[in-house]
């Protein structure tokens, strides 16, 4: 209970950075709900980006498998597989997004905030892990906290950060 109620409650303090992010861009939303929409899916995939490249890293972290001679190699290794999940997504999402709601301006801002999203997903998802193993902390236990508030904090200020210096939002 206690090892996992605390980072429970880590997780509530770093729930308000993303929210405090959100709140920077309220004047952004306002003038473009569909933002508001569309956030829920850049936070959400780029999240599960984190997640898989997480336990993958968890995994060979328990088993022995990543070690201080492999560590770059792995880390290289999940920014090029991050870079063509991102890639694949951005691509799909701009041109969904580009359809329903008519605007191809919209569709590259959420396709470049995908892919940038997947990228630090990607990273995080190795970093976060390798680093609270060196901190005797349990990956396994406390990884998914920061992993998920690097996604969704960094995917709501790219996002709604591009949207608002592309002039998307007048």
């Amino acid at each position: 209970y206690k090892q996992r109620v605390r980072w429970l409650i880590t997780n509530l303090a770093t729930a308000l950075v993303a929210a405090t992010i959100i709140s920077l861009f309220e004047g952004t939303i306002s003038k473009m709900v569909a933002l508001a929409a569309l956030m829920p899916i850049v936070a959400g995939v780029g999240g599960n980006a984190g997640t898989q490249t997480m336990a993958v890293t968890v995994r060979a972290l328990a088993t022995n498998q990543l070690t201080d001679s492999n560590t770059l190699r792995t880390i290289r290794r999940e920014i090029a597989v991050a870079l063509l999940n991102g890639a694949s997504v951005a691509a799909v999402i701009g041109i969904a997004v580009t359809v329903v709601y008519a605007n191809i301006h919209l569709g590259f801002v959420i396709a470049a905030a995908m892919m940038a999203n997947i990228l630090i997903a990607g990273l995080a998802g190795v970093v976060v892990p390798l680093s609270l193993d060196r901190l005797r902390a349990d990956p396994a236990v406390a990884s998914s906290i920061f992993v998920t508030m690097t996604t969704d904090s960094m995917g709501f200020l790219v996002f709604l950060g591009l949207a608002t210096i592309s002039g998307l939002v007048h």
